[in-house]
Order: structure tokens, then C-alpha cells, then sequence
């Protein structure tokens, strides 16, 4: 068995065929004809059909046949908005040279954890590179704290039923102390990885919002500790909240009053 077929899931790999045949067809397809032209067993197929009509992925087209629904282009402008984002994230930095010193990131909340869309790294050392597609636990990051803070307490509850391990001595272990650290982010509008994420590293996020008012990104600098007085830090914080206003200015949202 290769490595792909193992770590795949058969319902799933075949509810993407389905959903890639009916993007290639140019007619609505019946499910008889989806399954012939896959090779697949007309009572799976049906059972797949059913689940991504709940789903809004497929509607019908009319008696038995199919097309794409609605919520294929849902993930599609978000796919969208993420590609622009980060091309609007660098023209922004761009235009703030007060950040220039400071290693920068874009990122998104993905469950429990931050995904890092793009990121410009200082020449100053770290210890620490960020990349692309890096995935990291959200409760020891600035940005990810930035968008939880924006969750209901019973939203975050869910998305973190079990702590992850701390990454250092730093690190928040519990729900108590998060929410701690949340409510804080509220009221001063940023949030803090005071080397939660690496020892001597101190990273400040804020949230970008959406035309719907939610948190949808976050942006970060950070900075090596020794560096973080109350100087640089107000510097800095005042500089990503430039940032972070311009980026929601781009998805038509507000910042918080």
C-alpha cells in the first residue's frame, strides 16, 4: 500500500472525485452516471451524493442529476481572500518602515492551532525562522491569542479540549490561565507570546477582521526579549495596529471599538 492510499480516507477521496468530475463536466450528471464514469459502487455513490447535497456542496440540477452547489464557491472566495490577503499583507509592510527591524507574520486560526500564510523574517537572530504553512499551537501564540480572544468562552472551550504540552517554562497550561490572557487581549488590543513559543523570544499580535466582524487573520512582529522595553514595545504595538487596520480596511471590516 503506498504512503498516499494509507493516509487517506476512502469516503473522502471519493466525495473529492465526485466533486472534481462534476467541475470538469460541462451538463449535470446523474448518479448513475457519476458512478460509471468513476468506477464506483452505485450504492456508495448514492450515500455520497446524499451527504454532499446536506452539505451544499452538490444541488440539484433537476430529477436525479447533479452540479456543484453553492458552498464550493463559499471555500472558494475564501481560498480568494486568503491569496489576496497576503499580497495586500506585504504592500502593507511595506509602507510601514517603523516595522522594517522586526520579523513579521500573517496568519489564520485553524482549529486549535495558527497556520502561517506568509512571513517576512528580520536579520536580526531569533532563534526562531518562521515559514510558510508553519502550524503552531495557537494558545502560545500572539496572533493565535489575538483570534481567540474574539471567540465566546464556550467556542475556545471547544476548539481546546486538552492543552497541547507547553513549549517552554512560559507557556499557558490551562483554561483558567487563558482566559486570563484572553480578557487582557481585549482590553488592550493586542496579545503577547512573552516566550511562551521559545525562551528569549517575545512576539506582539493583533486580530484583522472581516466584513463580518470576525477575526479572521492575525499579524505579529516579533523580537528577541532583551530588546522588548517599554519603548520598543509601544513602538511596535502601535505600528501593527497600523498594519492590522489597513488589512481590515481591505476585507470591508472595522476594528473593535
Amino acid at each position: 500500500m503506498s504512503e498516499k492510499s494509507a493516509s487517506t480516507v476512502p469516503a473522502l477521496d471519493k466525495a473529492v472525485r465526485i466533486l472534481d468530475l462534476l467541475a470538469r463536466e460541462a451538463t449535470p450528471l446523474s448518479g448513475a452516471e457519476i458512478a460509471k464514469l468513476l468506477d464506483l459502487p452505485r450504492s456508495s455513490v448514492h450515500g455520497l451524493i446524499g451527504s454532499l447535497l446536506a452539505a451544499g456542496l452538490l444541488r440539484k440540477a433537476y430529477e436525479r442529476h447533479f452540479v456543484l452547489g453553492a458552498h464550493v464557491m463559499y471555500w472558494a472566495n475564501g481560498f480568494l481572500a486568503q491569496q489576496d490577503i497576503v499580497a495586500e499583507f506585504h504592500e502593507a509592510i511595506a509602507r510601514l518602515p517603523e516595522l522594517d527591524p522586526y520579523t513579521l507574520t500573517l496568519s489564520t486560526l485553524s482549529n486549535d492551532q495558527v497556520v502561517y500564510l506568509a512571513c517576512r523574517n528580520s536579520q536580526s537572530p531569533l532563534g526562531f525562522t518562521f515559514r510558510i504553512g508553519m502550524q503552531l499551537p495557537a494558545v502560545f501564540t500572539a496572533t493565535g491569542k489575538m483570534m481567540l480572544s474574539a471567540l465566546s468562552a464556550a467556542e475556545v472551550q471547544a476548539l481546546l479540549p486538552q492543552f497541547p504540552p507547553p513549549y517552554t517554562e512560559r507557556s499557558v497550561q490551562s483554561h483558567t490561565e487563558l482566559a486570563d490572557e484572553l480578557a487582557g487581549c481585549r482590553r488592550q488590543g493586542y496579545a503577547l507570546d512573552d516566550g511562551q513559543l521559545r525562551r528569549g523570544m517575545h512576539c506582539f499580535g493583533t486580530a484583522v477582521f472581516d466584513h463580518a466582524g470576525q477575526a479572521r487573520f492575525g499579524v505579529a512582529a516579533s523580537l528577541i526579549e532583551a530588546e522588548a522595553d517599554e519603548k520598543t514595545r509601544q513602538h511596535l504595538v502601535d505600528g501593527l495596529k497600523k498594519l492590522a487596520a489597513q488589512l481590515t480596511r481591505t476585507l470591508g471590516g472595522q476594528l473593535p471599538a
